[in-house]
């Protein structure tokens, strides 16, 4: 209520320049600055301003001010003490199984990667198995294979050996190569006298070396 009515302030200055304009009137009118109009306006001013002193007293806002600033604290004290709406109402059953099915959604997700990391380290052993074990299969094959050649080697060439004379396998070593390329030199007399050599025991060279 002071807000809406409050009060009027003079100045010293301005009661100062009214009171000496005052007085100077008054003394230049004399009785004359007076009448009974102005007594009766005086007296009602005065009731006026009683009356209105008694409908609304003077508020002390020192006093008024100080409950507003407490109920301002504690306002704001239970604005900061108030409990998180989350905790108040909890979960909603909606975003609960959310959860639910996203944490179950994730356990089967972990559980394919690690069977299929699974899956992927046990064919990458068998293919390492494979390869040592085809690895060692073939050179034990090839190992086989070259000793039988070795073998049927020995057994042919020691064969060739002990067929008739020595110039008996040359002329069979002769006829397996066949004629070679033409040089410009007759071989028909090489050739006839190995001929001639051949199945004789007694002649020279017939025994080997």
């Amino acid at each position: 209520m002071a807000d809406k009515y409050p009060e009027l302030e003079v100045s010293a200055d301005e009661q100062d320049v009214q009171g000496d304009f005052l007085s100077r009137e008054k003394e230049l009118l004399g009785d004359e600055f007076q009448t009974e109009q102005d007594n009766e306006v005086l007296a009602e001013s005065d009731d006026d301003i009683q009356e209105f002193k008694e409908q609304f007293p003077e508020v002390d806002n020192s006093i008024a001010a100080e409950p507003q600033e407490e109920s301002e604290d504690d306002e704001f004290e239970n604005f900061g003490s108030a409990p998180p709406v989350s905790q108040e109402l909890g979960e909603s059953e909606p975003l609960k199984e959310w959860r639910e099915r996203r944490t179950l959604e994730i356990e089967e997700r972990e559980k394919a990667n690690r069977k299929k990391k699974e899956e992927i380290v046990a064919a990458a052993r068998q293919s390492i198995d494979d390869f040592y074990d085809n690895y060692n299969n073939k050179k034990d094959q090839h190992a086989k294979d070259v000793l039988k050649e070795e073998e049927e080697f020995l057994e042919k060439r020691d064969g060739f050996l002990k067929r008739g004379t020595l110039w008996d396998r040359v002329n069979e070593l002769v006829s397996e190569v066949g004629e070679v390329s033409d040089d410009g030199r007759d071989k028909s007399r090489f050739d006839a006298l190995l001929k001639k050599l051949k199945g004789k025991e007694n002649v020279p060279g017939a025994g080997g070396y």
